[in-house]
């Protein structure tokens, strides 16, 4: 007096005939944050745009986004490029876009807001998936700046913090 079960054995097959999986779990990280120290950032020698060869940067996804047969949307939400050089001041951009990947997304951008010392240039997020480009682990760096003023005119250093939200589903059967 147990038809419950080969009925639900028939709807369990039914639903893999669908071919979705039998079971699966979404992971979301709501924030996480990853800092990379950049080394020998070329000087911005004019006034105007220009746009930094890239480098690549090793990033590293945390464990739960890097699950074997799931798939990753990882969006960036803000950071933050903070010169580390002594001496080296960031007030003369007027703008700094991030460029990642190969094909070197715009991926977060900075405006200045206002006069000042400033060694610090908060990031917006561009609202890009970036979870295909930093999946391997390494990706390409790169910065388009617009500048007015004196920007860094000689070879510096920054620490470059982004910090991103992550969804993936990990299909069990």
């Amino acid at each position: 007096m147990r038809p419950t079960r080969p009925l639900a054995l028939l709807g369990l097959l039914g639903l893999a005939a669908c071919g979705g999986p039998l079971l699966s779990a979404e992971v979301v990280v709501d924030r996480f944050c990853l800092t990379q120290s950049l080394t020998g950032l070329p000087p911005v020698l004019v006034a105007g745009t220009v746009t930094t060869p890239p480098v690549s940067v090793p990033f590293q996804l945390p464990p739960l986004l890097r699950t074997s047969g799931s798939t990753a949307e990882v969006e960036l939400l803000d950071g933050k490029l903070t010169a580390t050089t002594p001496g080296v001041t960031l007030d003369g951009i007027d703008r700094l876009d991030l460029l990642l990947g190969p094909s070197q997304v715009p991926a977060a951008h900075y405006l200045k807001a206002g006069a000042g010392p400033v060694t610090t240039l908060p990031l917006s997020g561009a609202g890009v998936d970036v979870g295909g480009m930093i999946k391997s682990g390494n990706v390409a760096v790169a910065f388009t700046v617009t500048s007015s003023g004196p920007p860094p005119a000689s070879t510096w250093d920054a620490d470059l913090e982004l910090c991103f939200r992550g969804k993936t589903v990990v299909s069990y059967f």
